[in-house]
């Protein structure tokens, strides 16, 4: 099957990035810091912007970052960049970034997943979905990108224009037949009008499985047994506190707090399992299969899930 076309021509500066706890950095979407080459910490984590990060992150945001670690906020394409220019050592990475880069190993027992709709990985459409030629892609976006390309050529039997552009969907829409949005900017979009395909709900409908969008990951070194039991023990204690964050959150963002808490508790899985992680090999093949990646994907587990699950 032919590789995806993409209009390179649309790229547009992506938003800025900027890392806490140790002092603030803002960081450009090449990676350079306004204040001169980034510092060097003991551990450096990327985080993602998002609401179905926070359970994963909210004890760290809270006091109880390791002393010498540092967080780094980013969107999933400038964070799988950092990645794999060694300028993070974990993030919440892109479940697509892992499967097109052989070199990142994956934390087990935590991700970021849903088994039905999402809410948060939507196409919006001004047209039927079979009419669709051109969809404006959030460049924020790497997995839901690949899913939406994986999909619309296997249930709808269409392979449109891919065209990067800022999550605008006014703008989005003005200019092409459809949009893909992701995060935040997804739930609180306006669907009055408009065809909806959840990526979540179509990848279910596909597959029989999950839909995995992200997984924390970074290069084999980095991943040490210290690394990954602070990583579990915080993502426990955050879903603990779901409700906490939606109260938090849900003024910040907009969105009703059941609404908040329904997404954190209900709709989003945080656990890696072995239908997680079967999924993850499936659109791992599906993507190597529409061209999207030119590398065998490999699912590279930096511990066995036996040896590192933490109880609830």
């Amino acid at each position: 099957m032919k590789s995806k076309q993409w209009d390179s021509g649309s790229e547009i500066r992506e938003q800025n990035s900027v890392a806490h706890v140790s002092g603030p950095i803002v960081v450009d979407e090449n990676g350079s810091a306004e204040d001169g080459p980034l510092r060097r910490e003991i551990v450096r984590l990327g985080c993602l912007p998002y609401l179905n990060v926070k359970p994963l992150v909210y004890p760290f945001e809270h006091g109880r970052l390791p002393e010498g670690w540092d967080l780094v906020y980013a969107t999933p394409a400038i964070l799988a960049r950092m990645l794999s220019e060694g300028r993070v050592d974990a993030a919440p990475v892109s479940s697509f970034a892992c499967l097109a880069n052989p070199h990142l190993s994956i934390v087990p027992d935590v991700c970021i997943a849903s088994e039905g709709p999402v809410q948060s990985v939507l196409m919006l459409s001004k047209v039927e979905i079979r009419q669709i030629r051109t969809v404006a892609i959030d460049t924020s976006s790497l997995t839901g990108r690949a899913l939406l390309a994986v999909v619309l050529s296997e249930s709808y039997g269409i392979e449109p224009l891919f065209v990067a552009c800022a999550p605008d969907l006014d703008k989005m829409l003005a200019e092409s037949d459809a949009a893909l949005i992701i995060g935040n900017p997804a739930m609180l979009a306006d669907r009055s009008g408009l065809h909806v395909l959840d990526l979540g709900e179509e990848w279910l409908k596909l597959t029989g499985l999950p839909a995995v969008f992200a997984v924390w990951a970074g290069p084999a070194e980095s991943i040490t047994r210290q690394l990954i039991q602070t990583l579990l023990v915080a993502r426990v204690d955050g879903m603990e506190r779901a409700g906490q964050i939606a109260a938090e959150e849900s003024p910040r963002l907009g969105l009703q707090i059941e609404m908040c808490e329904d997404y954190l508790t209900r709709v989003i899985r945080y656990e890696l399992g072995h239908r997680e992680i079967e999924s993850l090999r499936v659109f791992g093949q599906k993507a190597l299969q529409h061209g999207l990646i030119d590398v065998e994907p490999e699912i590279r587990l930096a511990a066995p899930i036996s040896e590192c699950r933490v109880g609830v």
